[in-house]
């Protein structure tokens, strides 16, 4: 309950799914890697959900804007299967995880030569310009990489939303938790179906799930756009860091 609750508090603050953190967390447990991935794939459903009604009740959300990147996520995880045995995981994997520590060291470079702890206000959600193409090809890119890397899409979203979309580091956070609810879902789904998830362990984490997905991002939306930069970097060069280590060192081969 305790892991749960501190886990979903800084996923829902930085815009990820927190299976960077279950997946190793629930293997050294003792799960097998199937059972690892689809136990964190089950409460990764609870802690989208309820981050995202909370950012939604916030309205820091563009609703519009997420739909269509879904409209190319969604396609685009599916697809990525088909590639899987074509492509070289292992090379994407490894630029993936270079791109992240490079855009984590920008963020955590703009953190400390700011000037002005506290910036501009945010824009407000009608001031956000919403394209339907930007958006999809977003959608598209993310879903593919997270897809066939297994990195959660969380992680490719950030970077993605704050580069290329250009938007306030709030609405970033907001709309990437939405945009995972719908991925994590079908991903459970096809994990209970092969009876991979470990209720044992999933009920108790998602009861302090459920506290932390809802103190999250009350505790984002106060923070300043600098502060949240910080966090954000951080979390996503574990994710590197975490992507790189099953690169060299799969799990089969660490227990």
């Amino acid at each position: 309950m305790l892991l749960g609750f501190m886990i979903s508090t800084i996923s829902s603050m930085a815009g990820i799914a927190g299976g960077v953190f279950m997946v190793p967390l629930f293997y050294f447990l003792g799960l097998s890697i199937n059972e690892a991935v689809g136990t964190s794939k089950f409460v990764i459903i609870f802690t989208s959900l309820i981050a995202s009604l909370n950012y939604l009740k916030m309205k820091k959300t563009p609703v519009r804007q997420g739909i269509y990147i879904l409209i190319g996520m969604i396609p685009a995880s599916f697809l990525s299967a088909y590639y899987m045995d074509i492509l070289n995981s292992t090379v994407l994997k490894l630029i993936v995880s270079m791109f992240l520590i490079y855009y984590s060291s920008r963020l955590i470079h703009s953190y400390y030569t700011s000037r002005r702890p506290q910036v501009d206000p945010q824009k407000t959600q009608r001031e956000i310009s919403i394209s339907l193409t930007k958006s999809i090809t977003v959608g598209i890119v993310s879903g593919f990489i997270a897809g066939l890397t297994g990195t959660g899409g969380g992680a490719i979203n950030m970077p993605l939303f704050l580069s290329f979309l250009k938007l306030p580091i709030h609405t970033a956070i907001a709309l990437s938790v939405f945009t995972i609810f719908p991925s994590a879902l079908v991903a459970a789904i096809k994990h209970m179906v092969a009876n991979e998830i470990n209720y044992a362990i999933a009920i108790p984490f998602i009861i302090g799930v459920i506290i932390g997905s809802n103190i999250g991002p009350r505790i984002s939306t106060k923070l300043s756009r600098q502060k949240l930069k910080l966090v954000i970097s951080i979390v996503l060069i574990i994710v590197a860091i975490r992507m790189l280590l099953t690169t060299m060192y799969p799990y089969n081969l660490i227990k």
